[in-house]
């Protein structure tokens, strides 16, 4: 494998490489600590948004609809009634997760609510929620990468118009990082709403 395709295959793109880098070094010095500390037992819903819910937020709420959660997408700046991207079907129906019934819908026609934990794939994205979510009560923000196992992933680059091999690798770092957040939301709790240890 070629350096060139190294960096298309695993990352996006040499852009998209630096992302990545620039980001996960943000995350490893507590530049995201905000998007951590989380109220998880106020959460009810969990609303993936990317730019234009054809890709990766529709297939991260669709996913965790199949784990049984309640779970919705939007797009930071979609064209609001269109179908998934074809290579994202594709790549979800390997994942035995079907993106056929999937219609696009913007932030702005969803009414976040109460219980609201809104969940962005890219940094600039989440700061764009939060903007949001500070005029609301009871709605938290996230991103999805810093609850992957490894720590690369703040950043997780719009497999929009890559190859089907990016996509897999998109899609198993989204579907990696959906366990983790389930794991947190899930995790045995104080009455103070801490996690417990070991429990």
């Amino acid at each position: 494998m070629t350096i060139n395709s190294l960096f298309f295959q695993g990352f996006g793109g040499k852009k998209a490489f630096l992302s990545t880098l620039w980001h996960s070094t943000t995350g490893r010095v507590g530049g995201f600590a905000q998007y951590r500390t989380l109220d998880w037992p106020q959460v009810s819903r969990l609303v993936f948004v990317c730019k234009g819910n054809i890709c990766r937020s529709a297939f991260a709420a669709e996913k965790a609809r199949t784990l049984g959660r309640h779970a919705v997408s939007a797009g930071l700046a979609a064209d609001p009634g269109k179908a998934a991207d074809s290579h994202a079907q594709r790549a979800a129906g390997r994942r035995k997760i079907s993106l056929s019934e999937h219609r696009s819908q913007s932030v702005a026609g969803l009414c976040p609510q109460v219980g609201d934990l809104l969940i962005a794939f890219e940094p600039e994205q989440a700061e764009s929620l939060a903007a949001i979510a500070a005029d609301l009560d009871g709605v938290q923000v996230t991103l999805l990468g810093l609850w992957h196992p490894e720590s690369w992933w703040a950043y997780l680059h719009d497999p929009y118009g890559q190859s089907d091999r990016y996509f897999d690798q998109c899609f198993d770092r989204i579907e990696q990082s959906l366990d983790g957040l389930l794991r947190q939301w899930n995790a045995p709790r104080s009455p103070s709403g801490k996690s417990i240890p070991g429990a």
